[in-house]
């Protein structure tokens, strides 16, 4: 009786029947439903969605989203949404975390997050999401270089490697977060006392051979 309630309170079409049904018998959309019925049938206070909408067409991402946010509203729920999609991010999420190679370089409110964005991987992954308004003729932007191994443990700061802003300390002790306003912090010393980058960014880039790691003790 549970499942056949939440089944109609997520949308799903003749719940009673549907509850007998294979999951082959189910659309994607359908499908996605069903997995936000397992995530919530025992009521938890906090749902970590990772990558909810991987795989799913613009409309059915939506209708998934809608019943998270509407599930987050009535049943008064916590959800941690993991993704890659930053305009997933702009609709659903009232904060964003940033997170480089496991750790966080920028957090806060999500409007203030995305629309003055700190930290140069934060504006990096801004600058490669296309726009309405885009010029076509003009290439989006990437970030250059490669993510270093996850299997090592960077001094400083992990992004110095692929950063234009990037000098020799940036690998001589670990980074603290720095308050830009009471809803928005971030990890990076290139910040001046406004929470700003450096105009000029004529620095010594950093590349494999600059790069001090201390390795995981093996188990």
């Amino acid at each position: 009786a549970r499942v056949i309630e939440l089944f109609r309170k997520l949308g799903i079409p003749d719940p009673e029947r549907r509850y007998e049904a294979y999951p082959h018998e189910f659309s994607g959309g359908m499908r996605q439903r069903v997995m936000i019925a397992i995530a919530t049938v025992c009521e938890p206070d906090l749902v970590i969605a990772d990558e909810p909408t991987t795989a799913l067409n613009v409309t059915i991402q939506a209708q998934s989203m809608t019943l998270l946010k509407d599930l987050q509203k009535t049943a008064d729920k916590t959800f941690i949404l993991i993704t890659h999609n930053m305009a997933l991010v702009s609709e659903v999420a009232d904060h964003v975390a940033v997170m480089y190679l496991g750790r966080v370089v920028e957090y806060g409110a999500v409007d203030e997050v995305l629309r003055d964005p700190r930290h140069p991987y934060t504006k990096a992954l801004m600058a490669s999401v296309p726009t309405l308004d885009a010029d076509k003729d003009v290439e989006l932007q990437t970030v250059d270089g490669q993510t270093p191994s996850p299997a090592e443990v960077t001094i400083g700061c992990e992004f110095a490697g692929r950063c234009s802003y990037a000098v020799f300390s940036f690998r001589e002790k670990t980074i603290e977060m720095k308050e830009i306003s009471k809803t928005h912090e971030v990890r990076c010393i290139r910040l001046d006392a406004n929470g700003k980058l450096p105009v000029d960014r004529k620095s010594t880039r950093l590349n494999s051979s600059h790069v001090k790691r201390s390795r995981m003790p093996s188990s």
